[in-house]
């Protein structure tokens, strides 16, 4: 890829289209067409049922129909892409020569694979094998773009062209899981979709040193190092804030250009920050290109994000005693860009001094060491140690000059079955946190007496309240913290409560290793249903978090693609819905892909594609699902043939 400039241009309307397309030279108007415009390359992932998924992604490649084959990205960066089901990483700002581009092909190296998957309520590293159950190295994924929805990057007088390139990483359409075998077997058949929308609405997470600010643009500009790394610098990015974006500095929460002041007056090149943004295509006012903004929502920077002394560590606190913190589930991030899963619970040491913040929120005020109770997820820095136990230790203490010790507050979603309601609280019978089982949680200590999951309280604010809920039936899904250790009742408060219909799910069918040919029962331009009859099929669930549905259990459930709505005149869809089918090629290790963003072109295709030679085995939808009218409303579907 060729390296970009981070530049800081002045004038508002220069800035606009210099941040919008991130210019390899800054703007410049001397020649003709500058010859280049930027990919932005996003990477997410669809979740499946592991507790960690840790491969090195090493490359981007792109076919253009003249220029040919193209480097988008060339730094191996380590993933695990079980931390991103809720947001997606911006991985690189890549400058591309203008063309049209019709395929990309990307490269996963399983050599360093660390896949856990949950046995017994425990999570256990696993066996990673091909097909033909030999040990996995390099996997290639070819991807073709939707012909209608092509890479396009058009000759400007300078760098202003620039397009989304989305990658998802579907997790459950990639993998078979044989818990059964000592240790579990995961058969890798990756299969990974590229599009220049995304299909969903995820905030998009940009990670990086400061370069410059300003306070008067209401901009700051960073050097791109995505996930954890310390050392590459894949571009850089102008990222827009306002009024109501929120900023968590060395510890301290700011609103508006109150926090761009702060970090303003930061050490440029030093001073760590993440972004979560939201993408906006833009339009250029000097042509028909278009570009986009990344407009921040929330900003964490400094010390409490990272710092040259501590490490990092998140993960959710299932039990507390003093203050020491069990934490489950936990990721360990060490100043040199590497990260550990850990299969044992680590723990983490709280005191007086450690900083506690809340993630995006400025009502919660006043938090300190008690603030943090069992339930709640976290993201701590401190001291790391690992004495003779064997168990991972992290010191938050903020005991010294070199332990900034921090705990990041993380909004961390709690699922029950609805038992009551009043003004202003809900009572659930909890059934899980942040998908991990209720089981696996003590709450001794989290409130004024005995927490009992059955009776389980929420303090829901002046957020309303569903109504026509039934006690012992209904659902939902609530997004909060827990309250303060020792507090309880009421235990958790909520920012946001959800019912069914508006959580994520995701629908996976399976059929035995010999495939069919005959997947759907019912099959049109406008949704289709599974044959769930068919001799060859294996098993069929509706995943909403911790829930699992049976299909089985159900009538014929209708899946149907989501309503797009019209993008603006002139403007790319932020959004597009994402429909492939892909199989394993006579290549080894290698995967051909073909994505479709209308519905019809896919159905037109499903038969053509699932042949004897290649039968179906497995189909992955994502959306939501509406258990009323048993509607599955898909923003994608990934098909394994």
């Amino acid at each position: 890829m060729h390296s970009l400039s981070g530049r800081f241009v002045r004038h508002s309307l220069s800035a606009l289209l210099c941040a919008a397309a991130i210019l390899a030279a800054g703007c410049h108007h001397n020649n003709r067409t500058s010859g280049y415009g930027v990919a932005w390359v996003t990477l997410s992932a669809t979740p499946g049922d592991f507790t960690s998924y840790r491969v090195n992604v090493s490359s981007v490649t792109l076919t253009g129909k003249i220029v040919g084959t193209v480097t988008a990205v060339s730094a191996v960066e380590t993933v695990d892409f079980t931390k991103l089901k809720n947001i997606a990483e911006l991985w690189s700002t890549a400058n591309i020569p203008n063309d049209t581009y019709t395929a990309a092909s990307i490269v996963l190296d399983y050599t360093n694979a660390n896949i856990f998957v949950m046995v017994g309520g425990v999570p256990v590293k696993a066996t990673v094998v091909d097909t033909a159950g030999a040990v996995v190295t390099r996997q290639t994924i070819n991807v073709t773009f939707d012909s209608a929805h092509p890479l396009i990057v058009t000759p400007t007088y300078a760098s202003t062209s620039a397009q989304r390139l989305a990658l998802n990483f579907d997790l459950a359409a990639s993998n078979v899981v044989n818990t059964a075998a000592s240790p579990p077997t995961v058969t890798v058949k990756p299969f990974l979709t590229v599009a220049t929308s995304a299909p969903d609405t995820k905030p998009v997470r940009v990670r990086g040193p400061l370069i410059n600010s300003s306070v008067n643009l209401g901009t700051y500009t960073v050097y791109e190092r995505p996930f954890y790394d310390e050392a590459n610098t894949l571009g850089s990015l102008t990222i827009f804030n306002d009024a109501n974006t929120v900023y968590t500095i060395n510890g301290t929460t700011y609103v508006g250009a109150a926090g761009l002041t702060v970090l303003s007056h930061s050490s440029a090149g030093s001073t760590m920050t993440a972004a979560y943004t939201t993408y906006q295509p833009t339009g250029n006012p000097s042509s028909t290109v278009t570009a986009a903004k990344f407009n921040a929502t929330y900003v964490v920077a400094g010390s409490t994000l990272e710092d040259f002394y501590t490490q990092g560590l998140e993960g959710d606190v299932v039990a507390r005693n003093g203050n020491i913190l069990t934490v489950q589930g936990s990721t360990l991030q060490f100043n040199n860009g590497t990260s550990q899963y850990n299969v044992k619970n680590a723990m983490l040491l709280v005191g007086p001094s450690t900083i506690v913040t809340a993630e995006n929120n400025t009502a919660l005020t006043g938090l300190d060491y008690n603030s943090i109770s069992v339930g709640q997820h976290v993201i701590a820095r401190g001291i790391y140690s690992l004495p003779a136990s064997g168990v991972v230790t992290v010191d938050a203490t903020g005991a010294s000059s070199t332990n900034t010790g921090s705990v990041r507050l993380l909004s961390t979603e709690i699922s029950g079955i609805f038992r009551s309601s009043a003004s202003g609280s809900v009572v659930l019978n909890l059934q899980s946190i942040e998908d991990w089982p209720v089981s696996a949680y003590n709450f001794a200590g989290n409130g004024v007496g005995a927490v009992t999951p059955a009776t389980y309280a929420v303090n829901t604010g002046t957020l309303a309240i569903p109504t026509g809920l039934t006690p012992g039936v209904d659902r939902l899904w609530i997004d909060g913290v827990t309250a303060p250790f020792g507090s309880a009742p009421p235990d958790f408060n909520a920012f946001a409560i959800n019912t069914e219909l508006s959580v994520p799910a995701r629908l996976q069918v399976d059929w035995i290793s010999a495939g069919t040919i005959t997947p759907f029962a019912t099959l049109t331009a406008t949704g289709l249903t599974i044959d769930t009859s068919n001799a060859n099929y294996s098993a069929g669930v509706i995943r909403i978090g911790s829930e699992s549905i049976d299909l089985k259990t159900l009538p014929a459930t209708q899946i149907v693609p989501t309503v797009v709505p019209a993008p603006t005149a002139g403007l790319p869809a932020a959004f597009l819905p994402s429909f492939a089918i892909g199989n394993l090629t006579a290549t080894a290790g290698t995967t051909a892909v073909a994505v479709y963003n209308a519905f019809p072109d896919f159905a037109t295709q499903l038969p053509k594609s699932i042949v004897a030679a290649t039968p179906a085995l497995h189909f992955v939808a994502s959306g939501v699902y509406n258990r009323g009218s048993n509607v599955f409303t898909a923003t994608s579907i990934d098909v394994v043939n």
